[in-house]
């Protein structure tokens, strides 16, 4: 195995029991060590996924982020399966270290259907992806850009809450995969980057996440956020975001919620 594909080892889940499964210990973590929330979310997803029936994707997922993770340990995932109907499946998952709830989450998966189309189109024209300015990041599985928008003959680069984002190590090509990785990316940026000031900062803890999937992705294919701020208020900031792949097609949307609270000065 190589080293590129030993960085996703994280998403293959060891069946503890048959509703148990638990989710190894990665490389990436944040700054003060604690768990990365994307991962969590991710892993949640692929485990809910390992119960259900074959051709069911995920469709949605409501999650809360309700204690910091160890990055240097295992997470359980327990699944309940709460409904298994005609085209959807419901399923609850809760990570847990300690034996404690640290993520728990709602999520559903669908069965491909036919049927009529419409795409709201991305609200900014963007030069495409290898166009835009690189971000130096601990992610290191992810190439991630400032996204480069066009406005008439000029160009401008967007903050961080605009950007192009893919996995720049071999992915197997599975669905699933893909979907689980975008899920990890989907929890990278923020909407909060062009409000900040010395009050606000541009991001903070997570408090929830919701997503919607909207059609197939490859992670490792270029995808665009463009994450806005929809309320600030009381240390807490809502924002939504639309992901599109390097066509526009739009892929999924999502909705988080964050602590933003000031810094804490340095002891």
């Amino acid at each position: 195995m190589s080293a590129s594909t030993d960085l996703l080892d994280w998403l293959d889940l060891e069946q503890v029991d048959r509703d148990i499964f638990r989710g190894r210990p990665s490389s990436f973590r944040t700054e003060f060590w604690s768990l990365f929330g994307g991962l969590v979310a991710a892993q949640a997803l692929m485990a809910a996924a390992r119960t259900v029936p074959a051709g069911r994707f995920p469709h949605s997922l409501h999650g809360y982020f309700l204690r910091p993770g160890d990055s240097l340990r295992p997470v359980l995932y327990k699944v309940d399966r709460d409904r298994d109907g005609g085209s959807f499946s419901a399923r609850r998952v809760a990570a847990l270290q300690d034996g404690e709830v640290i993520w728990e989450m709602t999520c559903s998966f669908h069965v491909d259907l036919d049927g009529p189309d419409f795409t709201q189109p991305m609200a900014l024209d963007v030069v495409p992806a290898e166009l835009g300015v690189p971000i130096p990041t601990w992610h290191e599985i992810c190439d991630i850009r400032h996204a480069v928008a066009r406005v008439g003959d000029e160009t401008g680069v967007m903050p961080f809450s605009q950007g192009w984002v893919r996995i720049c190590v071999p992915v197997p090509d599975d669905r699933l995969v893909h979907a689980c990785l975008h899920v990890y990316t989907s929890d990278l940026s923020t909407g909060f980057v062009a409000l900040a000031n010395d009050e606000l900062p541009p991001a903070g803890p997570s408090i929830d996440h919701a997503m919607w999937f909207h059609h197939p992705v490859r992670a490792d294919e270029w995808v665009y956020f463009d994450c806005s701020a929809v309320k600030v208020g009381g240390r807490r900031g809502l924002y939504t975001a639309t992901a599109h792949d390097a066509s526009g097609r739009l892929v999924s949307v999502l909705a988080q919620e964050m602590l933003l609270r000031p810094p804490k000065p340095a002891s």
